[in-house]
């Protein structure tokens, strides 16, 4: 683990590690995980960005809800293998469409994945319907839906597009409504 990077549970902010809660989903293992320095499922980011994710904080709870990390920094090692067991479960069409090897923002500890927490409901806010499938992870999917519950997504899509590009971050080249890199 790269010693500048900083868990955000020491800033109170909420998050757990997506990778390693859901290893398996992926074709991982938990040795997998550990053999590339993975301990536990906290979230590391760089110290650069703890104060602009606590400002986003901050102002999700005046809505009652907290921000939810659920991806910071991801090695280059962790790329690599993610790609490599992710082509062989799901095809590598799929898997070079939502997961970015060439750049691997992840690695810079500047990128995060976040999520909508509601405190009240102990619960994430979700953003999209299960089973739309893994193009509704894409940001605009809903926007012409006619479905209430399809516009409520695109809604709160918007919303958190919005709110993280207000505080400097900018959404990921794969236009995932949930990936971020900081650009200041």
């Amino acid at each position: 683990m790269d010693n500048r990077l900083v868990p955000i549970s020491q800033h109170d902010l909420l998050g757990s590690s997506f990778y390693w809660n859901r290893y398996a989903d992926y074709g991982l293992t938990r040795e997998d995980l550990i053999g590339l320095g993975m301990t536990d499922d906290q979230v590391y980011v760089s110290p650069k960005i703890i104060p602009v994710l606590l400002e986003i904080d901050k102002e999700l709870q005046t809505r009652g809800w907290r921000l939810y990390l659920k991806e910071g920094y991801r090695s280059k090692e962790l790329y690599e293998l993610l790609y490599k067991r992710r082509v062989k479960k799901f095809g590598k069409e799929m898997t070079d469409k939502l997961l970015n090897i060439k750049d691997m923002k992840h690695a810079s500890g500047l990128s995060v994945d976040v999520a909508i927490w509601d405190e009240a409901k102990n619960q994430e806010v979700y953003l999209r319907r299960p089973n739309d499938g893994p193009e509704s992870l894409i940001s605009g999917f809903y926007k012409d839906s006619t479905n209430p519950e399809g516009k409520k997504c695109q809604e709160l899509q918007k919303y958190l597009i919005d709110l993280m590009t207000k505080h400097g971050f900018k959404l990921g080249s794969k236009k995932e409504y949930f990936h971020f890199d900081y650009s200041k």
